[in-house]
């Protein structure tokens, strides 16, 4: 990111919490489940990583439901790359389950890293700090309508204050804040959690705040996702 003392920080990312293996079914979830597609946080190992446990909640709550980590380098050195990659394979998961489950419902999640990557699906990229190269147009806007019931963020670099969607004590703009967040399509649908001090989503100097938030939001945001999942049904 920014500074070493970032790099280490969200570095720590990846012993916060043990990860959940990726999991994936060649089925369609039924009506009242939900699908959710979940990007772990920078230097998290691969699966789902520390908000993988906001789906097992989900998954405990909604039977049949089911999950599947997204697929990307998640690394600090050449972020902008990782966090291409990342916005390119959550796509791929969408439209390819869409393709096979068109009235399934989804959910994405995405932690720090992954929490951008979940932004930049819904919004389409246009972080400050980020070059041209890494310009990409959001999801279609009928799988955003049709398909798609919940969004979870937390942490995302990306944030921007003032939006309806944030949950938290944020004042301030994440490090590589968005210029078109008015525009970005779920809002109704989306929570973005960003708590003040954050490194990353409040340019603050708190790693344990950027940590803190599955133990902190875990289980409201997984009663969010049921609840957008019940009024979808």
């Amino acid at each position: 990111m920014k500074s070493s003392f970032a790099l280490l920080g969200l570095a720590t990312l990846a012993a916060a919490a043990p990860t959940l293996d990726e999991r994936q079914t060649g089925s369609c979830v039924p009506a009242g489940a939900v699908h959710m597609i979940v990007a772990r946080g920078s230097n998290e190992a691969a699966g789902q990583g520390i908000i993988g446990q906001v789906a097992t909640m989900v998954q405990n709550a909604l039977p049949g439901s089911d999950s599947v980590a997204v697929n990307y380098p998640a690394t600090i050195q050449n972020y902008q790359s990782s966090e291409s990659q990342g916005v390119a394979a959550m796509k791929t998961l969408i439209t390819d389950y869409v393709s096979r489950c068109p009235n399934s419902k989804i959910a994405l999640l995405g932690y720090s890293q992954g929490g951008q990557i979940s932004a930049d699906t819904m919004c389409g990229s246009s972080s400050t700090g980020f070059g041209s190269g890494s310009t990409s147009a959001p999801i279609s806007a009928t799988i955003a309508t049709n398909n798609i019931v919940a969004v979870i963020e937390m942490g995302d670099p990306s944030h921007v204050t003032g939006q309806p969607y944030n949950v938290g004590t944020s004042t301030k703009n994440g490090i590589y804040p968005r210029s078109n967040a008015a525009s970005c399509q779920g809002k109704t649908y989306t929570q973005s959690y960003c708590d003040t001090g954050d490194t990353f989503c409040d340019s603050g100097n708190s790693i344990q705040v950027h940590l803190g938030y599955v133990q902190k939001y875990g289980s409201q945001a997984a009663s969010y996702i049921q609840q957008k999942v019940k009024g979808a049904a």
